[in-house]
């Protein structure tokens, strides 16, 4: 079967339930944010996820009574970023056996409201990729922001770089079917046996918050 990216963001639409993916030849709107604006900014010097990082904080604050810390809202803003190329490209790929450009100049996303985590992609290119363009189109574009992301706390290579490897695990196995699964994995160089999550979310650090289920600190902890 023969794709276009068009029919790849309805195939992406349909398989994620609280994720709308559509395709567009420009940003849609000012809500919107184009992830080659982000990291060109990001790696200027600049911090354009302060806002994004910021109004989590607060409701964790809000929500716990207390001054929230801020690893928290770092780390859940650091896996909902590189969550955009992961999911598009890793689902697609274990769909369908090719997936859309995921570059950054190809990306466009909306947060929800108030629960703050994507919800809307933007496909901004017509290119269809093979499953190993696309390992590195995700691999370099992750990487630009990973390794630029500041968000005045120290994160571990090991977090940054392992929330990739498991939003990429989690999109191979998100879809019931998935014929091009197993190849996928071995593009993406993601273990699909592996139960134990790579990366922590640290949201443990939040007032009578255990880890959740698969998490390392778990694991050590026990």
């Amino acid at each position: 079967m023969t794709y276009s990216a068009a029919r790849l963001a309805d195939l992406l639409d349909g398989e994620v339930s609280w994720l709308s993916v559509r395709t567009t030849d420009r940003v849609p709107g000012p809500d919107w944010i184009s992830c080659a604006a982000l990291l060109d900014e990001q790696l200027a010097g600049g911090d354009p996820t302060y806002g994004w990082r910021k109004a989590l904080q607060d409701d964790y604050g809000r929500e716990y009574d207390i001054e929230a810390p801020v690893q928290v809202a770092a780390m859940f803003v650091l896996m909902w970023y590189v969550s955009v190329p992961s999911i598009v490209a890793g689902l697609s790929s274990a769909v369908a056996g090719v997936s859309p450009d995921v570059s950054p100049g190809s990306l466009a996303f909306r947060r929800h409201p108030t629960a703050y985590y994507p919800t809307d992609v933007a496909l901004l290119s017509q290119r269809v990729i093979t499953p190993a363009e696309a390992a590195r189109q995700v691999e370099d574009h992750t990487k630009a922001f990973t390794d630029s992301y500041r968000p005045g706390v120290k994160l571990s290579s090991r977090q940054r770089r392992g929330a990739v490897e498991d939003e990429l695990r989690a999109a191979i196995r998100m879809p019931e079917e998935a014929p091009y699964a197993a190849s996928t994995a071995e593009a993406f160089g993601v273990d699909l046996e592996q139960k134990i999550r790579t990366s922590c979310c640290l949201f443990y650090a939040l007032p009578n918050v255990k880890p959740c289920g698969g998490c390392p600190r778990a694991v050590v902890a026990g």
